[in-house]
Parts: C-alpha cells; structure tokens; sequence
C-alpha cells in the first residue's frame, strides 16, 4: 500500500479520487490559539471575547461576517456565522438557524448547506454572485475558504487577504502587535464580560522538540508541498504548553490542521493516527478510519458520486463497497446487496414489484424493468383539452367536427369523430359535444344529452349492432364496447368527456387527434399531410372532418381578465395541491400539477365555472383509480361537485351495470362489459336492481326485457318466435333460442369538398346546413379558396401553402409535396435538444417541459445507464443556487466531463483540464454565446451552446442506441417516462425524479416550486407586458410553427422571479430561448433593438445603419465590420448552429462575383469572407469561392463550365441587400439554408450587352421575392 501511495504521488496524483482546483483560499485557527491568515501568515492568540474571524470590509451589509468565541479552556465556544439575512449559530453541540431554530444535519435550505465532513462539519453557501464554505469540529477548529474576488477587501482575525503574508497586522500604516490587532476584531455585547490579552507574551518555542515535531509532520506526509516551519513551531509550542510538557498528543490539533493543509492542497496524507496516539475513535458498523478519504460518500443511491472536495479524515466504507442509505441501518455493502425503494417503501435485492404496463426487478439498487404489452388510451376532457395515446396534452379552441382516430384496424372503414361547438360567448368557450362513430356499416352518435342515434335514427340503451354494443355504464358513463379492440368511455356530466382505448393492435396504426401510437411522443401532431406540425392548432385543422373555420389560439391567460375569477379558480382548484384534503393520498402516485394547472384555465375560461372545476378533479381523481387508488368521498370536499342520486340509489365511486339492473339480468351480453378504470355513478345498493322506471327493486320485481326495450312484467308470458317465455327474477325462461335482430346498412351525406378533407381520407359529417359556394365534381377547394384537381391540391406546413413538388426540410425529415401530402425520407442524422434556462425550466430530448427550484449540483445528460453501470463517455452538470429571494434558483455553472478532460462553464467563461486524446472539440465564440462542438466518435455529435449567464442548450445526434438519462430525459422519443429516476423507475412528480438526479446527496430535496409572481405581485405587471413580445406581431412568423405560451409564461415568471439585479437580463434570456427556438424551425426574429435587449457588439465599429435593410455604412478608418445579426448563416465549411450573434460574414467586392445562367436559372459564384475564432479566441479570416442559388439545387456540371463572359455582377457595397436590389442588380447570397417566398417574375436590365442585339443591355425575366424562410440545417448548397 505505501508503494501505490509513492507511486501515485510521484505522478503529483491524489490516490483517492479525481478533483478540480478550487479558486478558493483559506483562513484557520486550531488548537489553543494558533491562527493562519488568508496570506498563509502563521501567529498565536488567545482570548474569550467575541472576535470578527473574517468579514468584508467597509460594507454596511457586508456578504458574510464570521465570528467566534472561546472560552476559558481555549477552545471553541461559539460560532457565529451571518450570511445576509441568515443566521447560523454554533453554540454546545447544537446548531441554530434564526427564524428555524435549532436544526438536525444534514440540513439544507435558503442557497445554506451544513452536513457532517468527516469528523467536521460543513457549512457550503452558495448564491450567484458568491461562494463561501466554513468548516469546523464542535472543539478548537474553524476554517473559512473564500472566493479570490474579495482579495483586498477582507479584515478580521484572518487578516487583509491581499496575497502578502507580512502586512496583516498593518494598520493606518504601522505595524501592529497580536494582542492590538486582536483587539480591533472584538465585536462584543456590551452586556458580555470576557477576557482578552491585554499584552503579547510572545513564546519561544524549545528547540528540543523541533526534531520531534518534524518527524510527527512527517508521518502526516513526507511529501507534502505546504510549508512545514510555522507547523513545526506550532508543535513546538503544543507540547511545551501541555499539562505533561513533551506529551506527543497534546500536538494533534496541529498534526490534523496540517494534515487538512496538506489535504486541500491535494498531496498525499498517509493514515497517521492510532489506537493511542490522536485517534479518532472506533468507527460505527464496518466503516474504517482514512486520514485522506473522500467525503464524496458513494451510497446505494448514488454509487458513482464524485465531487471537487478535498479529501478529510474520518470513517468510511471499505473500498468495493458503498453505503446503504437506503436501509435504516446505514452499513457498507457491496452494490449488489443494496435495497431499492419505491414510493417511500424499501424492496430487498432481487423482489420484483409490477406497475402499469412494466414489471421490475431490484437489482444493485436500481429497478430493472421489462415493458409489457398495454393498451393505448386517449381522453378528451374539460372541454378543449386532448391527451393522445402516447401521452401527450394539449389544448385547441375549434368548432367543427374533427377526426379523432382512423386505422386500418377498424373494420369496415371505421373512423372515430369527435363534434365541438360553441358553449359560450367567447371564442374560446368550445367544448365537446357528440362523438360519432362511422363505418359503412354504422353511423352512431353519442350526444350530450345521453341520445344515442344510428343513421339518424334514434336508438334506446341499450343497442347492439353487430360487433359493437352500447350501454349505460352507471348514471354519469355511456360506454361502447365492441369486439375489434376499440372501447370508448363517455362521461354525460357534469361536462361532456371521452375517454378512448385500443387495445397493443392498434400500435402505430391511428392517426388524428389522438396522435399516432407508436411510442414517439415526438410525432403525435402528424397531420392529415404526413408531416409534423409545430403547434396544436395547426395540426388539429389539418383533422377537420368539415368546411369549418380553423381552430383558435387562446392568445392571452383566461384568468388575466378578472382578478376576482383568478382568485376564485386557485381557490378551489387548489384542493388538488394541498396537504391534508383527500387528494393528498394520491401525490406519490400522480403529480396534480397538471391537472390543478388545467382546472384553473377551465375555472377561468368558462361562464359555468362549477362544472368543469368538478370535471377537472373528477380527471385526478380518474387518473389515481386507474393506479389502483379509489379516492372515496372527493365530491363531499368540495361544494357544488356533489352527486343526487334518485330512486333509492346511493352514490359509489367504483360502480358497474353488470348485476345492478334488471336488464343485466335479462341479457348479461348487453351491459356485463366492466371497465378497467373504476367508474362513478349512481347505482342501486347490493342486492338490489334498477328497473324500467329508475327504481331499485329486489330481483323478483325486475322486469324482462325483450327486444327494442320492450319488457314484460314478473311472472307475466310473451311469445317469441312460436315460444312461450316466462319472467322469472328478471329472466325469460323458455326454450328455444331467441335469433338476433337484422343488422342496419345505411350511410350519410357528404359535404363540400376541400383538399385538407381530401388528405384526410374520409367524407364529411355534416353537423347543420349552411349555403354558400362549393367546387364542381371531381374539383377540391384549395388554401387560396380556388377549385383545383385532385392532383394540383397543395400541402400545407406551418401555416403556409406549398404547391406540388415543392420541398422543404425539418429537422429529421426532407419532404416532397406529391398530391396535397407530404412524402417524406427521414434524414440519416437526426438530432434533440434539451434546454436548460431560465430560473429552473427544463425542456427534456423528448419535449417534456418541468421547473423546479433546486439549490445543489444535477446531472443534466449522461449515457452508461443501465443497470449493469457501464462507463460513462460523457457527463453534464448543472450547478443551481437560489437567485432571487423569493426562493427561485438559476445555473450557476455548467461542468462537461469527457472522460479526463473537463470542461467548466462559469463566469461568462471557460476553463479546461485534463485530456481525451478520443474526444474531439472546437469552441467558438461571439458576443451573446460560447459554443462547443464535441464528437465522440461512434457515440455522439453534441454541439454545446451556453449564453454566458443561465441559458444551455444541448443538441446530440448518436450513432448508437446507449442509453441516456439525467434531467434532460431518457432520449428514447416518449415524453411519458421522462421522469425516469436515478434508481430506474419512472417518478409520479418532476420533484421526486429531480431529486433523484443530485450530483451531491447532502443537498436538500426540492419539496415545492415557488410561484415568484405571488410572492412579487409588485413585478407581475411589469413582467407580462415586457414579454408580451412573444405574442406580439414581432414574433408572428414564428407562430405557427413554435407554441409560444409556455416560452411566454416562462418569461413571466422569470421576470417576477429575478429580484435581486438584473431583471431586464432575466428577461431577455427567457425571451432569448424562443427566439432560438424559432430559429430552429427555420425562422429568424430580429427581436432586439438599441432599446430593448441591446447587444453592445456594436463598441468595436463606428458605423450607422441605413435603410430598412441589413446594410451598414463605415466610417473611412474601420477594417472589421462587426455587428449584431439576429442570426448566422454558416458556410459549407464551418458548421455552425445557426445561433444569434454577431459572427462576422461579408462578401468581397471582387469583379468575379459572377451569375451564371443554367438549365432556366441563376446561379452565382461569390467571393465570400467569414472570420472564426478559435478556442484562443484567435481571430481567423477564410476566403471562399462559393456556388450560391436561391431556389434550386446547384447541378454538378456548374463548376466545371467557363465561368468568364460578360454576366458580371458590378461591383457595390461589400454588405450585399437582403433582396434583388433594382438599383444596383445585386442579388443576395448571404443565406442559402434559405428559400424565397412570394416568388413572382419581373423583367431586369442587366449590366451588360445583349449578344444579338449589340449596343444594347441585356433584358431578363428574373425571378424575385418578397422574403424567405430558412431551412433547418447549415447551407450545404
């Protein structure tokens, strides 16, 4: 072992783990007495009055104020620790906190975290602007590391901290003595009585004990760098002052202060101590004393911790094995004896536990899990919102009639509809009305009022035909149950809800607004074209099964209008939230955030207020029985949601028809069909049944039932088919076997044809008449309101029309338009992005969007997740600390581990160590971003981007399958498993699965998120209209392609939240994130101006724009033309996100920017000059000869003809216009990832002479435009 420690040590290594250098410097006092400065300056005081150990000077709220005491035994009575508006008293072993009283370790709260440290404990403050970490043992030690940035301005006991040793005791120019120095640094009460040196007794140590004081350093560590002189004297003077002069233990205060010195300085500290000689006592269970461990404690729950902490001394598990904090008995064990635990209960290595569609083993403490076969399930609730088979919500406003799901599965041509209509005065006052189910066998609608009609014929419950049988369920549910997989569950009251499941043969088989059930939440808004579309209401019309005007969007809050409504709807939707009501029990089974969030937009939406605020917690409380957990007695919580019951019945929250009527009873096969979900409703007690007059009778009362709800009475006859039959305790006794009724094979009308019915496939359902102008036979009416052929129908994308083989790309897809639909081939990268903004917004790979407050370090991504733990290639750390005092928190830094080589962002900058000769990386850099491009060959492509302050972005392409995981999501397309824990099983709330990604186990758990809004409704004002932005014509391009609402009410909160300085940057950086979004869909938004968000790139030129273009005058003397472009274009060489900034790109001036015309189009060969910097920061220059076209692909052949003759592009400014400029004939080339729009064709004098018609310009017909949309990829063409 002592050759692995010189080995490790000759190498400079730490043998005990992996660290990085903290910018941090510390100040210590031990012992009796002994004190070491900032400046590493080593004295000697002693005395019993309250003293400043270190503050910053000359502030009246000074960041920190660190005091102590001690008392007449010399060591350490009292320690005071101020940290702002926190207080943290050390006083008899306990420790207090003002305003939360005495506390119990670990604690952590308010940005402040305490936790044991070896045999130490820690305090760790962290905030935005500083970090602070005190450190001491309940006897003669305390240690406070402070950030280099108070250099200078630090006084105290541990002295000016200005980097010399020799001027600590200065003062007003002269050179203090210990005991007038100390004396400056009292801080006592008046009231208090203590006793300080009145004059330094200065102690000569003995030289006898020098040689064995440098032999007890050397034990600690041979080799330590940190100087040993001022520790020898300290020895020295511990054993001449000791009770027993000579006694070796008296010096182990000082032996342990160097041997933390050492520690910290990462050197080697070999295990010193013994039973007899400074001991640290026996240690509990089978942990074992390490002079040098790492207090990065590996647990059960997180057995590849690591940290940058410096190694201290203290019990700890054996190596091999981790510690169980899992188990309350807190032992070591090897990982594969380590327990699991789910929903606060603890499963043994090896138990298997099953939960909805996935079975799962503990195995090494993480849930290893098998997916199972499981129905798809669509609802559509509370009037306007849908939650698709793959999961994923969202809202539309629309009054049509939609298709809900269509499949090859359905038989005979089935599709599912779904009718809304208006239910209010506002445009947003939509809701459900009818679904209809239409086959060429059946047209059957269910309607609102519990009507049911086939072919429009009304119909009684209950009906069969053929495969298909419909029934009341109980008094509030109508269910359909048929023989092919399909069920629907319809709720009559008190709002009109749905609820549709498919059975496993059904997967990735449907379409419409229940999405396409293929397990990519992703994909689930492909339209009726077959393309994706970026925001509901696109993709809902795209769905429309009628000639009906498109859905709206909900522009603003319904609940902004009214501040009483807004009131009122929190008020009682809030029951969903709040401990101790009855939806408490569920929590750790279903997160109510959503579902409170939705029950307050309907409160606020809708006139009848009462009914959907009902239906919203009748949805939570759907959802907890679908786990398993029947919420008895919710209605009785909450005024208005209670149910009458009539006829004797009595109310029952899991209740079925089967065996509770007398038509159960007559024919078993009409209403014996039970639900897997529980239902509620009225039913009839047991024992008991309903009858014909909605009364509960016993059974020999029941009534028989014949055919179309005709009923004989008990003991009365009927003849069926030459039968005689008897009613007998609700059944016909008879002989014989009743034959089934003929089955009904009418269909409907059909409406006005239009090409968006046209790509859906099927005819429309007319809901009423209307007059007006409809296309001829075989013609179908266009987005421009034209009659055109089926094969002239355009494709729609984003809200605009492309005409037939127009192409255009996404971001995984290249697609033609081919018959008004879009034939698409998926592109052979395709990439995600998780973001991380703001004050705790997380957009996961997989699109799920959660905010969370939490104060500690959290694994964004990693990859090696599965059980068997393999070897990570690459890991991203997010480090949160609170940034406003309402409790908010923001990123701090960001740390990427590559393997050896790290890479951290803090401070608007960068720093790396360490190597991986198999990662390859560029940074890049401009004023608003700092951008990584990172491959790991045969894994990944990552590109970094990182705003300087708390916006990260990460963008990865894999070439493999390796699992991923951290807050950024499992990366596997589904959004409903994306709150997959550290231990592998997927948590009901983001805050269980956050707390589950801590980097550092001794950071709190998140308990809440705070509403920053509520706590500053001052702010809130302020921060609506300034982001009203998003909403605003500025961002109107982008629309349709990106939903702006929750980029707007992330920006809301943010502004309310950031209440500490620089709000108007919290601002922009929420309004930053959907500006890039939108850029990632192609479009480009030139949202900042000189008053609004500023960019100060413009320092480096003196120039001033002209015109409404993008073009710039200079002044005489300027070389380099920096300034701010919205976005970049990059060029075919340098690939760059395409990312706001000011990345200098202009072309020359040069007589060869030549246009070439070819095969019907221009082309042209441009000069262009781009400046990179590298990971230096070193300015490059790069001139290219680029082919350059604006609509179509450069054919190979260009290259190769004769570029010279007279189609010369006369030289003007070097910063080319947007557009075709009539003055001067010069096209723009600076975007070719771009395509026009508004193409029309204008005739254009060119600078040269016709060839036929000498002495004469040249006359072209030259294709023009009024703008242009980018695609999402680099200009490849």
């Amino acid at each position: 072992r002592m050759l692995r420690y010189l080995l490790v040590a000759s190498l400079g290594l730490n043998p005990f783990f992996s660290f990085i250098v903290l910018s941090k410097d510390s100040c210590s006092t031990w012992g009796g007495g002994h004190f070491s400065t900032f400046d590493k300056y080593q004295y000697d005081f002693t005395g019993t009055c309250n003293y400043i150990f270190a503050t910053v000077c000359d502030e009246s709220s000074p960041d920190f104020n660190i005091q102590f005491r001690r008392g007449l035994d010399k060591k350490i009575a009292r320690i005071i620790i101020e940290l702002g508006p926190s207080v943290i008293i050390v006083e008899k072993d306990s420790i207090s906190v003002r305003s939360v009283g005495v506390i119990k370790l670990p604690y952590a709260n308010n940005g402040i975290q305490i936790a044991p440290y070896g045999r130490s404990v820690r305090l760790v403050a962290k905030l935005m602007e500083m970090e602070l970490v005190v450190m001491w043992n309940n006897e003669d030690y305390l240690m406070v590391l402070t950030e280099k940035k108070y250099m200078g301005k630090t006084c105290g006991m541990c002295g000016n901290y200005d980097g010399y040793e020799l001027n600590d005791f200065v003062s007003e120019g002269k050179l203090l003595d210990t005991y007038k120095f100390a004396a400056l640094q009292k801080m006592d009460d008046p009231s208090e009585i203590c006793l300080s040196e009145e004059m330094s007794i200065p102690s000569i140590p003995h030289k006898k004990y020098a040689m064995i004081c440098s032999q007890l350093l050397n034990l600690v560590s041979p080799t330590c760098s940190v100087p040993k002189d001022g520790f020898v004297t300290r020895c020295q003077l511990d054993m001449q002052d000791c009770s027993e002069p000579g006694q070796k233990n008296c010096t182990c205060s000082t032996l342990s202060e160097y041997s933390r010195q050492c520690a910290m300085s990462h050197q080697v500290v070999f295990n010193w101590r013994t039973e007899n000689f400074c001991s640290v006592g026996k240690c509990s269970a089978n942990q074992i004393y390490e002079e040098c461990g790492s207090p990065c404690i590996k647990t059960c729950s997180n057995p590849e911790y690591s940290c940058s902490s410096h190694c201290t001394y203290g019990c700890f598990c054996p190596e091999g094995t981790v510690l169980d904090d899992i188990s309350k008995n807190r032992t070591c064990v090897h990982l594969e004896q380590c327990p699991c635990t789910l929903n606060g209960e603890t499963y043994a290595p090896g138990d298997t536990m099953k939960a909805a569609c996935r079975t799962c083993k503990c195995t090494m403490g993480q849930w290893n899990c098998k997916e199972l076969p499981c129905p798809g399930r669509c609802s559509l609730e509370g009037g306007s919102f849908v939650t698709t088979f793959d999961s994923r919500s969202y809202r539309f406003h629309g009054v049509c009639t939609y298709i809900l799901m269509k499949s090859s599965s359905l038989p005979h041509n089935g599709t599912l509809m779904a009718i809304y209509e208006k239910s209010g005065y506002s445009h947003s006052e939509t809701s459900l009305s009818a679904i209809i189910y239409l086959s060429t066998k059946d047209k059957i609608v269910i309607s609102q009022n519990e009507l049911l009609t086939d072919d429009d014929e009304l119909k009684r419950l209950p009906y069969k035909s053929g495969d298909i049988t419909i029934f009341k369920q109980s008094s509030m549910f109508i269910q359909m149950h048929t023989e092919f997989g399909l069920e629907l569950i319809v709720q009559t009251s008190p709002v009109f809800q749905a609820y549709v499941k498919v059975s496993s043969q059904f997967q990735g088989r449907t379409l419409g607004l229940c999405g396409n059930y293929n397990g990519d939440t992703t994909d689930d808004f492909m339209t009726s074209m077959d393309i994706t579309e970026g925001t509901a209401s696109l993709f809902v019309d795209s769905w429309r099964a009628g000639n009906c005007l498109p859905a709206m969007e909900r522009e603003t809050d319904p609940c902004a209008l009214s501040q009483l409504n807004k009131i009122s709807a929190e008020t009682h939707c809030s029951i969903l939230t709040k401990k101790g009501t009855v939806f408490e029990k569920c929590h750790a089974v279903v997160n109510p955030t959503p579902f409170y969030k939705r029950c307050v937009y309907q409160a606020c939406n809708y006139e009848e207020t009462f009914p959907y605020i009902c239906s919203a917690l009748g949805s939570y409380a759907r959802t907890c029985s679908a786990m398993g957990l029947i919420l008895e007695n919710w209605r009785n919580s909450m005024d208005n949601c209670t149910i009458t019951c009539t006829g004797n019945q009595t109310f029952s929250y899991n209740t079925q028809a089967c065996e509770r009527t007398c038509l159960s009873l007559s024919n078993p096969t009409l209403e014996c069909h039970p639900t897997d979900i529980p239902i509620e409703g009225c039913h009839c007690p047991k024992g008991m049944y309903l009858n014909h007059k909605n009364e509960c009778v016993r059974k020999s009362y029941c009534p028989c039932y014949l055919e179309d709800r005709k009923y004989i009475l008990p003991d009365q006859s009927t003849m069926t088919g030459g039968i005689t039959c008897y009613c007998v305790n609700g059944r016909l006794s008879c002989t014989g076997k009743l034959q089934n009724p003929a089955e009904s094979c009418k269909y409907g009308a059909a409406c006005a044809p239009t090409c968006q019915m046209l790509a859906t496939g099927i005819e429309c359902i007319p809901t009423k008449c209307e007059s007006g102008c409809v296309c001829a036979d075989g013609l179908y009416e266009n987005l421009d309101g034209r009659c055109v052929p089926a094969e002239e129908c355009p494709c729609e994308y984003g809200g605009l029309s492309y005409r037939k083989g127009e192409q255009i790309q996404t971001e995984c897809e290249i697609c033609t338009c081919r018959k008004g639909k879009w034939k698409c081939v998926q592109k052979s990268r395709c990439s995600s992005t998780c973001n991380l903004y703001g004050e705790g917004h997380i957009t996961t790979f997989d699109g799920q969007r959660f905010v969370f407050d939490g104060n500690c370090e959290y694994i964004l991504a990693m990859d090696g997740c599965n059980v068997n733990r393999p070897l990570s290639s690459f890991k991203i750390v997010t480090e949160n600390v609170i940034c406003g005092k309402s409790g908010v928190t923001c990123s701090r830094s960001i740390s990427i581990y590559l393997g050896n080589l790290t890479i951290i962002l803090r401070d608007e900058t960068f720093s790396i160590s360490g190597k991986n000769l198999q990662v390859r990386y560029n940074v890049k850099k401009n004023a608003l971003h700092l951008m990584f491009d990172i491959i790991i060959p045969g894994k990944y492509n990552m590109t970094l981007v990182w705003n300087k302050h708390m916006n990260f972005f990460i963008k990865i392409s894999r070439e493999t399958q390796e699992t991923i995981c951290g807050l950024c999501g499992n990366y596997n397309g589904n959004m409903k498993d994306d709150f997959e824990t550290r231990s592998k099983y997927v948590a009901s709330n983001e805050l269980e699965f956050v707390n589950s990604w801590k980097e550092n186990p001794l950071c709190g758990d998140v308990y809440f998120v705070v509403d920053p809004c509520s706590k500053n409704p001052y702010r809130k004002a302020w921060a609506e209209k300034t982001c009203s932005i998003i909403n605003s014509q500025v961002f109107s391009a982008c629309h349709n392609k990106v939903n702006r609402m929750p980029y707007y009410e992330a920006c809301v909160r943010d502004s309310c939240g950031c209440d500490i300085g620089g709000d108007c940057e919290c601002m922009c950086d929420a309004i930053a994130v959907y500006a890039m979004a939108c850029l990632d869909k192609g479009i480009c938004i030139d949202w900042r101006t000189p008053e609004f968000c500023p960019v100060y790139c413009e320092y480096y030129n003196y120039h001033r724009k002209t015109g409404s273009g993008d073009a710039y005058s200079y002044g005489s003397s300027v070389n380099c033309t920096w300034h701010y472009r919205p976005c970049n274009c990059p060029n075919q060489y340098y690939k760059y996100m395409n990312i706001e900034g000011n990345k200098l790109y202009y072309f020359k001036p040069q007589s060869n920017n030549i246009i070439i015309f070819h095969g019907g189009f221009f082309f042209f060969c441009i000069t262009v000059s781009s400046v990179f910097t590298d990971v230096t920061f070193k300015a490059h220059q790069v001139d290219e000869l680029l082919l350059h076209s604006l609509h179509k692909t450069i054919p190979k052949s260009i290259p190769e003809q004769n570029l010279k003759g007279c189609l010369q592009v006369l030289p003007d400014p070097p910063s080319l216009p947007n557009r075709l400029n009539v003055e001067n004939m010069v096209l723009s080339a600076a975007c070719s990832c771009c395509r026009p729009l508004q193409l029309h064709k204008e005739e254009f004098q060119l600078p040269c002479e016709d060839p036929d018609n000498p002495g004469k310009r040249l006359t072209k017909d030259i294709t023009v435009f009024g703008g242009c949309v980018c695609n999402f990829d680099s200009c490849i063409q």
